[in-house]
């Protein structure tokens, strides 16, 4: 093997950590621009993700992906989950700062620990359960020292983890309805399924119905292309050549970034105990993924 031959896997492996690190700074931006947008949170999921399926819908026709009344079927739910979420989780943005909305969200992790080991069989460690203790820890030292300074409702805050909640069904709902279906195939009808769950709330729930916002569309596009479209390209490219525990772990630093993001264009503001509180929920979470892709000694599993 010549050298050129084996240095090429590790460029490309050296690429995918790059395009990991990318994927995460574009869904870092994600509250940045949807507070920028200035609309109802079901306004702008619903026409992200318009444009979300307008976009997925030319990559598979270039690429002549086929999509079948199966594929429709099995992303249903999945889609329906989404697309309320997006709406949750854009209004909390209307009454909760980016960086409490966003690093709130990353609790995630911690709620599927649970679940799966609870309904899913799925063993738990001892290190799963002291790292989801120190990612609890570390986003109340970020959220309370900020809830009143940065103007966070209780509104705000409770739509951020009513979010979670509906987030981790829809990964559970994703995880059964991917099972032979392509990447592009599923996202293009899960986006499709999503907006259209969304109808029924544009049209009981908003001024404008299903008439195009008069403002805000340079946002609205930035929000479909950067986090919703190439984030996710970026991730599926990456995940070839990156191990998963290393994308896992990178992809942790989002609610870090998000957080800098609303101090540098928002003027959000972070006090110390914050940025400690970043600091130990980004460590638990990052072991907490590492130790969910590696198997656990039988010593060590915790009983559910």
């Amino acid at each position: 093997m010549t050298d050129d031959t084996a240095q090429e896997p590790r460029s490309k492996g050296s690429l995918g950590v790059l395009a990991v690190l990318a994927a995460t700074a574009c869904w870092s931006s994600a509250g940045v621009i949807a507070k920028n947008a200035d609309l109802p949170g079901v306004v702008v999921a619903f026409w992200r993700l318009l444009l979300v399926s307008a976009i997925f819908g030319a990559i598979a026709l270039v690429t002549r992906k086929r999509i079948t009344l199966l594929m429709l079927r099995r992303s249903l739910l999945g889609g329906l989950l989404f697309g309320i979420n997006l709406a949750v989780w854009f209004e909390a943005l209307r009454h909760a700062s980016v960086g409490i909305a966003t690093v709130t969200s990353a609790l995630t992790p911690v709620l599927t620990l649970v679940v799966g080991g609870r309904f899913l069989g799925e063993t738990i460690t001892a290190k799963a359960l002291w790292c989801a203790a120190g990612a609890v820890g570390g986003v109340v030292l970020f959220v309370v020292p900020g809830f009143a300074a940065s103007g966070t409702t209780p509104l705000g805050f409770g739509m951020a983890i009513a979010a979670i909640g509906i987030w981790v069904c829809y990964l559970f709902a994703s995880k059964q309805a991917r099972q032979g279906v392509g990447t592009i195939e599923y996202l293009l009808c899960m986006a499709v399924v999503a907006a259209l769950s969304l109808v029924p709330f544009m049209v009981l729930f908003t001024e404008q119905g299903l008439r195009p916002p008069d403002h805000g569309w340079g946002w609205l596009i930035a929000l479909a292309v950067i986090p919703g479209s190439l984030g996710h390209g970026l991730l599926a490219w990456a995940q070839a050549y990156v191990p998963l525990s290393t994308s896992g772990i990178l992809l942790q630093g989002e609610p870090v970034g998000a957080a800098i993001a609303g101090v540098i264009f928002l003027g959000e503001s972070i006090v110390p105990l914050q940025v400690l509180g970043l600091v130990v929920a980004f460590v638990a979470l990052a072991v907490l993924t590492r130790a969910a892709t590696t198997p656990a000694p039988v010593e060590d599993v915790v009983p559910t």
